[in-house]
């Protein structure tokens, strides 16, 4: 399952190092957080805090670099990011289910967002899998996307928009979920389970995942047009809510 913690912390070290290197106007840190949360990457599209944030959380497994087509995505448009999952440091036992990947986890990364001074109503949770359930069953009236959570059982949102994007391939229930009224579904059509689990680390057939869902495993199904096409429409949904004057200010 997971890596040991001592290459899950070279993985978050790489990727940080990575991060910053790779564009100038990239404000990149890593943030350490208490348990569950551990270790973050923020990436601002410039110092400060004055700006619209997404929490991003991981997947069972942790964060394994899917999240970077929406980080840019969403730094294109002048949002910040902050990424779970990263790992934990040599002392921690690590654990078969990325702890960064639950409400608890979330509620966290919030708390450190308002120390920070980024503004509550400019804060959204985006969720991989099993972090996008958590994302969902967070209690925080915030705008939520998730990327394949299965729609089966999901838990409904209070008061609060929510995005879920679902593979055609593994729809079931989603009619259900889009007929309630309190989450917008987009499906991707074509598209299976963790389209976006694209990286030079997982085999060619792409990694096995827990079904967010429960019941088993699911193998990734991934997908570069996928994966481009869902960076963008969460960059756009998180647009019209952390950063259309109108929607915030009916928050």
């Amino acid at each position: 399952m997971r890596a040991a913690a001592s290459g899950t912390v070279a993985f978050a070290l790489a990727l940080f190092v990575a991060t910053t290197a790779v564009a100038d106007e990239r404000a990149a840190e890593l943030v350490a957080l208490p348990e569950p949360a551990r270790l973050g990457r923020l990436v601002s599209p410039a110092p400060g805090s004055q700006m619209p944030l997404v929490i991003i959380l991981p997947d069972a497994l942790g964060e394994d670099g899917r999240s970077e087509p929406y980080v840019d995505s969403l730094l294109a448009r002048g949002i910040a990011t902050l990424v779970l999952g990263l790992g934990d440091d040599l002392e921690t036992a690590p654990s078969p289910v990325e702890p960064a990947a639950s409400p608890a986890a979330a509620a966290l990364a919030l708390a450190w967002a308002a120390d920070a001074g980024f503004a509550a109503a400019r804060i959204g949770l985006l969720g991989f899998g099993l972090g996008g359930r958590a994302a969902m069953a967070t209690e925080a009236g915030l705008p939520v996307a998730a990327l394949y959570p299965g729609c089966t059982d999901l838990p409904p949102r209070a008061a609060a928009p929510a995005l879920v994007l679902q593979g055609g391939e593994r729809a079931r229930d989603c009619d259900v979920v889009a007929a309630r009224g309190d989450v917008t579904v987009q499906v991707l059509h074509g598209a299976g389970h963790a389209w976006d689990a694209l990286g030079a680390i997982w085999p060619s057939l792409g990694p096995v995942l827990p079904d967010p869902a429960g019941g088993g495993l699911l193998r990734a199904q991934t997908s570069l047009d996928a994966t481009l096409a869902a960076a963008e429409a969460v960059a756009d949904w998180f647009t019209t809510y952390l950063l259309t004057p109108q929607r915030s200010a009916a928050r």
